[in-house]
């Protein structure tokens, strides 16, 4: 039978009440200097395990350097986009933080139309515009870029991208407030929504009549969430703290026989 803590405290003073009427004052004052490292090898471990918090996190990207999310390009866009998260497990332990991080880079460049009819040439083609990245929990990223001064032949037809510069955002970290603890809880996936947006900048270039000139934006990057719990103690250190008792408990029986 395990006894509670309490009640080893007061079974191991009967004992030692024993040990002195048996065996005189000697094996008492060793058995009480035994008690002490008893009860420190037991307790102290408890209350290191209570301290510490514990902490698990995952991150999943949005588009790649290779591969980014159009933000704004003649009217056409990737976003909203919906990324899925882990969500955490309650039987690891109690859920005290959950902290979100947005990280972006984002890319700003010129373009290049020709409507004329056959090739021409350009010069000191740039776009200017800012790009913001926005997520759940007033997360929100935002560049300033200037692309730009490039010059070329281009074709009849489509517009063409020809140059761009990019730039890596100061991430945003936001706290969870307790009250939305609820979706990010369990044992699926949580789904994150990601905005993004590049305000009306100025672009231009040189060129004959019928040239025109735009700017697009991309973006691509991360979102991480850290969850910050007290964990569930593991069996091996309780284990662990009834072992130092046992051993405290062996010596304080020797010392009192050697008595």
């Amino acid at each position: 039978m395990i006894r509670s803590n309490q009640s080893v405290f007061w079974w191991l003073k009967a004992e030692m009440k024993s040990n002195q009427d048996k065996v005189g004052i000697g094996p008492l004052v060793k058995g009480r200097r035994n008690l002490i490292a008893v009860l420190m090898g037991f307790f102290l471990p408890a209350a290191a395990m209570t301290a510490q918090a514990s902490i698990e996190s995952y991150t999943v990207n949005y588009g790649s350097e290779s591969s980014p999310l159009v933000v704004s390009d003649l009217g056409l866009t990737d976003f909203p986009v919906s990324l899925s998260l882990p969500q955490f497990n309650p039987l690891q332990g109690s859920l005290e933080e959950i902290i979100l991080t947005l990280s972006s880079t984002d890319i700003v460049g010129a373009e290049v139309l020709n409507e004329t009819g056959s090739v021409q040439s350009y010069s000191h083609a740039f776009a200017n515009m800012t790009v913001d990245v926005t997520g759940p929990n007033s997360l929100q990223t935002t560049t300033t870029l200037l692309s730009g001064q490039y010059s070329g032949t281009v074709s009849p037809g489509a517009p063409i991208h020809v140059g761009s510069t990019s730039g890596t955002a100061l991430s945003s970290t936001q706290n969870v407030p307790s009250s939305g603890f609820a979706m990010y809880t369990g044992s699926g996936m949580v789904s994150l929504d990601l905005a993004g947006n590049a305000s009306a900048g100025s672009f231009g270039g040189s060129g004959p009549a019928g040239v025109f000139f735009g700017g697009f934006a991309d973006s691509f990057g991360s979102v991480e969430v850290q969850y910050v719990y007290a964990a569930v103690p593991e069996p091996a250190t309780l284990c662990a703290g009834f072992a130092a008792l046992v051993f405290g408990l062996l010596k304080l029986t020797r010392f009192a026989r050697q008595g």
